[in-house]
């Protein structure tokens, strides 16, 4: 029996809500907010809440990405689902991960791995292909068991199973016979609240071996991004192998040309940023892309200011919020050029 009163649900529909008042879904629920959720409680209660039929769109910043967005009253029980089992979710991750955690995220993740470049002498890359449509249901589920209460059980495998727009991919591990890739469900979708959590957590096990196993703490991960850091080569050299074993085991393939050891002193890429050891310091640029993919979007929004179609508000956000990004790196003088050449004016 769920412990649910209609308190929490409403509490968890406001949370969902924020910053998608706007949406036609979110606003109509919103309209009859105690009826919607007095009745999302009551199938929940019974057991016959079934997940919605979810909307697939592209997006193509930082890269070409199919979402699969829910009807809102789904992201309000995966919110509820959350809210349950994190607790338990959260003991298991290594201090080492920081995507998808409260107080930590990109840029204390940036500052971490400035410190181990200041310190070593070697840097290993690791990224895995195709991280959210390859994540087998299986393995996730088996992750998640023993971390969910078992009230919860029916509805989190309800959500793993449910239907949704997920990238094709075809990957065979040792053990698999032909059919194998349609034979096994996988794929989370991008855009889901539960896909980021659950996603983070089926690499923990990665973590874990490295730091318990081979006694290399000495490393930061955002996600399926991973730097591995050591003086020795050949020590990471076959940290490398043991993780690509400990990968095919959770049904997990590492990219192919992104993999690679550096010197520290070599440009690594990593979370939108370049880092580059010289000496004691540590240069930390923006990626080219970024800025392309900026001063792209600026030109889009002078159009719309142009046409009166966003505010000043809208644009004045939209620029402080990259700025405060670009500002984690050695950015001032890029970012004084870049206001330098940002106007924004109506049309007639």
């Amino acid at each position: 029996m769920l412990d649910l009163d209609l308190a929490r649900v409403l509490a968890a529909a406001r949370i969902a809500a924020r910053g998608k008042r706007r949406s036609p879904d979110v606003a109509a629920f919103l309209l009859d907010l105690e009826g919607r959720c007095l009745a999302l409680l009551a199938e929940l209660s019974s057991g016959s809440w079934r997940p919605g039929t979810p909307r697939g769109f592209y997006i193509r910043e930082p890269k070409l990405r199919l979402i699969s967005a829910l009807p809102f009253r789904d992201r309000v029980v995966q919110h509820l689902l959350v809210e349950a089992t994190l607790p338990a979710i959260e003991r298991s991750f290594a201090p080492q991960s920081y995507a998808c955690r409260t107080g930590y995220g990109t840029h204390l993740c940036l500052r971490a791995a400035v410190a181990l470049f200041r310190r070593h002498h070697f840097v290993l890359r690791l990224d895995v292909a195709k991280f959210f449509p390859s994540i087998d249901h299986a393995v996730v589920l088996d992750l998640l068991r023993p971390r969910t209460p078992a009230a919860w059980w029916p509805i989190t495998e309800r959500i793993v199973a449910a239907p949704c727009h997920v990238e094709a991919t075809r990957f065979y591990f040792p053990g698999d016979d032909l059919f194998a890739p349609a034979s096994r469900p996988h794929g989370l979708p991008i855009g889901n609240l539960t896909s980021q959590i659950w996603a983070n957590l089926v690499l923990t096990p990665v973590d874990h071996l490295l730091a318990a196993h081979l006694g290399i703490g000495t490393f930061v991960r955002y996600c399926d991004d991973l730097l591995v850091f050591d003086d020795d080569p050949g020590r990471l050299r076959a940290a490398w192998e043991l993780v690509v074993r400990r990968c095919e085991k959770l049904r997990l393939r590492l990219h192919p040309t992104k993999c690679r050891l550096h010197r520290t002193t070599d440009a690594v890429a990593f979370l939108g940023f370049v880092f580059e050891r010289r000496g004691d310091a540590v240069r930390l640029r923006l990626r080219n892309e970024n800025l392309h993919r900026f001063r792209a979007r600026m030109r889009e929004l002078r159009l719309l200011y142009a046409a009166g179609a966003v505010s000043v508000d809208d644009v004045t956000s939209r620029v402080r919020a990259w700025l405060a990004h670009a500002r984690h790196g050695h950015t001032r003088a890029l970012c004084r050029k870049v206001l330098a050449d940002l106007a924004f004016t109506r049309g007639e």
